[in-house]
């Protein structure tokens, strides 16, 4: 058996019994200049005070992110007052830590200087022995306006010469040179988000105290052969400066189910010198022992130890330590030659873990909130990673221009199996590479993996999001000067950024860029003749001029990390910021709130690609259907795409495209209330995307398509090992827009293989719809319906498809309706579940049924399906007596395309031929 490198998860904080006293709290904020002087929260940030505080509303309604930018362009000052115990008073060293700074800031103690912060990023502690005493203690942040301090820094790098781009495009209303801050880069704009240059004390400060040394973090290598496991622990310990050592001893153990696996002791000593503050210590340690592994979700269950790490002094007067909870998991990207015979077909480009290879069925994560002290709330990042989990999905990619997210996110995705791709927070710029900021960066990779390095749901680091892309197809100008820009990208990646990580870590991969071309992009100087060659590395893809609808507008690539189409919020969603004479397609309000250049007419082409859809501008009616639609166009187009990444796992073109292991759609969450890519709408309920991707990721699934030379087919794919005599039947159903009846069904079986789906279908489409008595306009009559048959208990439920063969035509509305509401029944989970029964006089199309908003927000088990029986039941789960069944049967509302095309039009039957011809 090859050894296997593993890595354990999530290692706080260092603690230090009885010599911690927290900071956090309340706090002044203060602003001489506009004489504002108020109480606030750290953690915390300006904005969040400032409304709290009553001088704000709303920070999302309607052009407040415009209207309250004042704040950014300010400097602002945190204070507090404090009490020291003599018992810290007489210890050797006091340090006062902050773990978040945003952004560019002075502290002072006692009206003395102790540093200055600008990144917020990284972990700043100061040594405070002989500023402190016993009460009226005085602790100052000075907060500097992020917004003149970027403009300030790009005009000292200008001197010299110019790093791009000189500011984000016009339409995302956004501030200028954010690439100059080792700040959140999203805060100053996105294409899917507001503004908010934020200013603030963002994670929690500390006074910590200590005699001999405190005990930071501790990273973990494992490798296993047979049994015999080796655990290799550096510990990071922080000492002040001086002279003369250290003496004591370093303390590991392991328990699993309260049975104690190890526990191990070295002595150590440290030496003190004047020039350092942090020592490593190495602990080695083998046993024998059964180890149960960490796996993905769909893979395998998550087991977690219990594990703790010690620092005694020998004198027994200190003891400090680390408890935590980490899984055994190996990660391993794999690049090989996709055919042994011909290289030229390229490599193939996903993460193998403890041995497995899997399709890596995921979603790119921005952060939870625009605010970063409102990011890790828990019931906000509970809530979205178990919506991952729930849709099936094994990965999320932390996108590169938010944040390294809080402990809890990645306790949460530890322990829900959602492996996580994670990029370093530089993103669509080039960057500069000044001593000063370099260092910051250093201090940056450093400490965030070594915070980062022990969760087993980490699974690769990638060192930007898209900037090798800028840089070689010439975003930003830099072909002017191309090898100037080079160098500099090489400097901050590859020279400051990947050896820092492979110095930390040793347990993972790490690639440049995302997109890249993996191990060619190494080969060609990081920097690749070609980043987007789908027959290496990822690829992120966007078209928004293509049918999103067929399956053969789309590449075959090795992994895709990042595509997506755009959609509107819900209507209650908007109406939650907004007046009602900003609700119709025409107004301020819905232009200043997209991003996207040209969004807003890309929506509508796309609507109206295969919709039967007029656009009346000025209508509110019209514009709450183009909502609507746009869900649905958004929902078919990923669901088209990704069905399309799933069914290419085991395709080998002769040009060498295909082996696909990996789709994770753009985006899952949003941070206000606009048109975007996201799956799940700001509050948390989920829009059509999401109810889609729990059946396109689901572990069986039937995939009908038509190829590029028209023929029908229907893929079985699996992400389960089934043993291959097992067959799943299913029946393919053609049927009509106005009927019930089929006009024809056909009965089929299929094998399931794990990762190699199997073409169980393949016929001539024309002839197939020939047959099926579709007529001489066949897309126009017709539509496939795909219906499993009964479920074996070996056999997993496996979710309905469908297949529109052209643009769907108008439909008459269908009497839609619930016609009982019943329960609630208490889950396993602890939830409230609903029983359903959904009724209908004729066939729907994208039935959608919602909760009104004032009800906490819950899930269908399933919606924006295909109603082709008289008769559905369902369920609806919420929290623990948030509902009762009269309220939940009061609030429930359904709508289908039929609906909302009578609706937007003014009529309520169905529309005129002329509007909907094919």
């Amino acid at each position: 058996m090859r050894p296997q490198l593993m890595v354990l998860a999530a290692l706080c904080c260092g603690s230090t019994l009885g010599i911690t006293q927290p900071l956090d709290g309340e706090w002044r904020l203060n602003n001489p200049g506009r004489a504002i002087h108020l109480p606030a929260r750290v953690p915390g940030g300006v904005y969040s005070d400032l409304q709290s505080g009553g001088l704000l509303n709303d920070t999302l309604y309607r052009f407040n992110d415009e209207e309250y930018r004042w704040v950014a362009y300010e400097n602002w000052t945190y204070t507090t007052t404090f009490n020291v115990s003599q018992n810290m008073l007489q210890k050797r060293h006091l340090v006062i830590v902050f773990h978040g700074v945003d952004t560019v800031a002075d502290i002072l103690l006692n009206d003395q200087m102790l540093g200055s912060t600008d990144n917020m990023f990284v972990r700043y502690q100061f040594p405070v022995k002989n500023l402190l005493r016993a009460s009226g203690n005085v602790l100052k942040v000075e907060l500097a306006s992020p917004t003149v301090s970027a403009a300030a820094r790009y005009r000292e790098q200008a001197r010299r010469y110019v790093v791009p781009p000189p500011c984000v495009d016009e339409a995302y209303h956004g501030e200028c040179h954010v690439n100059f801050l080792r700040k959140m880069q999203a805060s100053f704009a996105w294409d899917w988000g507001p503004a908010f240059p934020s200013v603030g004390v963002w994670r929690s400060v500390e006074l910590l105290s200590y005699d001999g040394a405190n005990l930071r973090d501790v990273t973990v290598r494992y490798t296993e052969v047979n049994k015999n496991i080796s655990m290799d622990f550096d510990y990071l310990l922080e000492t002040g400066t001086g002279e003369g050592q250290i003496e004591g001893k370093l303390v590991a153990s392991l328990v699993y189910n309260d049975t104690t696996v190890f526990t191990s002791e070295r002595n150590h000593t440290i030496k003190l010198n004047s020039n350092e503050t942090e020592h490593h210590a190495s602990h080695h340690l083998s046993f024998q022992d059964d180890i149960e592994l960490w796996y993905p979700n769909g893979l395998g269950k998550q087991k977690m130890y219990n594990m703790s790490f010690q620092f005694i002094s020998n004198n027994g007067t200190e003891k400090i330590q680390i408890h935590t909870r980490y899984g055994f998991v190996t990660h391993k990207l794999i690049e090989e030659p996709v055919d042994e015979k011909d290289v030229t077909k390229g490599t193939t480009f996903h993460i193998r873990t403890n041995g497995l290879d899997y399709f890596h069925k995921g979603v790119n994560w921005i952060p939870a909130n625009i605010l970063p002290e409102r990011a890790s709330d828990e019931k906000t990042l509970r809530s979205l990673l178990q919506a991952v989990r729930d849709a099936h999905m094994n990965i999320v990619r932390v996108w590169g221009g938010g944040l390294y997210e809080s402990d809890l996110f990645y306790d949460l995705a530890d322990e829900y199996g959602i492996t996580v791709w994670q990029d370093f927070m530089f993103a669509c710029s080039m960057y500069p590479v000044g001593a000063e900021f370099l260092a910051s960066v250093r201090a940056e990779v450093s400490q965030q993996v070594r915070r980062l390095q022990s969760h087993p749901s980490v699974a690769v680091w990638a060192g930007n999001n898209e900037n090798e892309g800028a840089l070689r197809d010439n975003w930003y100008g830099t072909g002017s000067d191309f090898q100037l820009y080079k160098k500099d990208y090489v400097t901050l990646y590859v020279d400051t950024i990947m050896k820092s990580v492979q110095a930390t870590d040793g347990t993972r991969d790490f690639v440049v860029s995302s997109p890249s071309n993996g191990w060619k992009t190494v080969k060609e100087g990081y920097v690749a003749e070609n980043p987007g060659d789908v027959l290496y590395g990822d690829i992120h893809y966007y078209n928004y001029d293509i049918n999103g609808w067929d399956s053969t507008r789309y590449s075959v690539p090795r992994f895709s990390s990042e595509y997506g189409f755009q959609s509107y919020p819900s209507l209650g969603s908007l109406q939650e910021v907004a007046e009602p004479s900003d609700l119709v397609f025409s107004s301020k309000f819905v232009s200043h709130r997209q991003h996207h250049p040209s969004g807003n007419d890309e929506i509508v082409q796309q609507v109206q690609r295969n919709m039967p859809f007029t656009l009346n501008e000025s209508s509110v009616e019209n514009f709450a259907s183009l909502i609507f639609l746009s869900q649905i166009n958004q929902a078919m187009s990923i669901k088209t795409e990704t069905e399309h990444y799933r069914r290419s796992q085991s395709l080998l073109t002769a040009a060498g495209q295909g082996r696909t292991m990996g789709a994770m759609y753009w985006q899952l969450n949003d941070v206000w209330q606009a048109p975007s890519w996201s799956s799940i709408e700001f509050d948390g309920r989920w829009k059509m995307l999401h109810y889609y991707a729990k059946n396109f990721f689901a572990p069986v699934l039937l995939s009908p398509y038509v190829t590029s030379d028209g023929s029908f087919e229907v893929a079985a794919i699996s992400d389960i090992d089934y043993n291959e005599t097992v067959r799943l039947n299913f029946d393919i159903m053609v049927m009509t827009y106005d009927s019930f009846t089929p006009l024809y069904t056909e009965q089929a079986a299929t094998r399931l293989v794990l990762n190699k789906p199997v073409i169980s279908i393949s016929k001539n489409m024309n002839n197939f719809l020939s047959t099926a008595g579709c007529g001489s306009e066949p897309t126009a009559k017709c539509f496939i319906y795909i219906r499993p048959a009964a479920f074996t208990d070996i056999i997993e439920e496996v979710p309905d498809n469908f297949l529109f063969l052209g643009r769907v035509p108008g439909a008459r509305r269908s009497g839609l309706a619930v016609s009982e509401v019943a329960g609630p029944n208490r889950t396993a989970s602890g939830e409230d579940r609903f029983s359903l029964l959904l009724t209908c006089d004729a066939p729907a199309l994208w039935v959608w049924l919602e909760a009104a908003r004032h009800l906490p927000p819950g899930r269908f088990s399933d919606n924006g399906f295909q109603l082709v029986v008289r008769r559905r039941r369902l369920t609806y789960t919420t929290a623990p007596g948030a509902v009762t069944t009269e309220q939940l049967r009061a609030a429930l509302s359904v709508t289908s395309l039929g609906d909302q095309l009578a609706a937007s039009s003014g009529h309520s039957h169905s529309l005129p031929a002329d509007v909907y011809t094919v």
